[in-house]
């Protein structure tokens, strides 16, 4: 049995022009590229205006469902104007879909393509056509989907945004913090918070220095509340561990109300929240409810 000799073509030997070969030809060939991409195209028109401005898409299409695609073809790799141009055309065209062929793509542009198909509710394919033949047979296209929009993405960007969004809040509450918690065994809560009138070798974030004006005592297990508040007087550098502050209080600390440990919460060092919280707060959860600073309902 004779085997023929599979043979790559060059793009431009098939289809001199993107416009006049490429894009005629495929949208009379949409086939090929209906099965790559698991979409059934159906043509609407070939160098479409786009709302009678001077831009022209390549192919305009629709799916079973009457969904418009837009298709932006490139015998090149890829490249930003060809990005701005699909872009464009969907975004004027109200289209659902974006295809974007080309003969080889950046990896800047998979990331971005990636990242539209995570964050937006529109779908985008980023495919590579190439042609080849066996010995002396005709040309033939093949495409090969690089990028495409799943469920697992959607997931993904999803997720990405819940974190992004988390720690937004996280330092705005920060940013807005003017108290600090700390945890502390029965004995040394006891002895250095209610005696010595301070606490010392604390772990604090340079920013917060100047902001914090209260200090919270959270008393660990079993007691695993916060049970005493006092002023601050000031904060200095620790003498028996470098790179840790003491913090001096004005007086000593006073009683409040128990604030239990919540559902969520998790005391295991310093935490910040906002004195003027306290008051209403039924657990820790309240104090440190990040979604308190941010106005997306998906925040944690």
């Amino acid at each position: 049995m004779k085997i023929g000799k599979l043979q790559q073509v060059a793009l431009r030997d098939v289809w001199p022009k993107e416009e006049d070969d490429f894009s005629a030809w495929l949208s009379e060939n949409l086939e090929s590229l209906s099965d790559a991409i698991g979409i059934n195209l159906s043509i609407i028109q070939t160098e479409k205006k786009v709302n009678n401005s001077s831009y022209e898409m390549d192919i305009l299409c629709e799916d079973d469902n009457g969904h418009t695609i837009v298709i932006e073809n490139q015998l090149e790799k890829t490249d930003h104007k060809h990005l701005g141009q699909a872009l464009t055309y969907l975004i004027n065209m109200e289209a659902q879909t974006m295809v974007w062929i080309a003969k080889d793509v950046k990896q800047e542009h998979i990331n971005v393509i990636n990242w539209l198909n995570e964050t937006t509710d529109k779908q985008f394919y980023l495919v590579i056509v190439e042609a080849y033949k066996i010995d002396d047979s005709k040309p033939a296209p093949f495409f090969s989907v690089i990028c495409k929009p799943s469920e697992e993405i959607k997931i993904l960007g999803k997720e990405k945004k819940e974190i992004q969004l988390n720690w937004t809040a996280i330092k705005q509450r920060r940013e807005l913090a003017d108290t600090i918690i700390v945890p502390a065994r029965k004995e040394g809560f006891e002895r250095v918070f209610l005696g010595d009138n301070c606490w010392w070798s604390i772990r604090i974030n340079k920013e917060q220095l100047s902001k914090l004006k209260y200090i919270a005592g959270y008393q660990v297990a079993p007691i695993s509340a916060i049970t005493h508040v006092a002023k601050i007087k000031r904060i200095v550098d620790s003498e028996k561990e470098p790179g840790k502050y003491k913090v001096i209080f004005e007086g000593p600390a006073q009683e409040i109300k128990q604030i239990p440990l919540g559902v969520k919460s998790k005391i295991q060092g310093p935490a910040y929240c906002e004195f003027s919280k306290i008051k209403d707060a039924s657990t820790l959860d309240d104090l440190l409810n990040n979604s308190d600073y941010t106005e997306d309902d998906n925040a944690a």
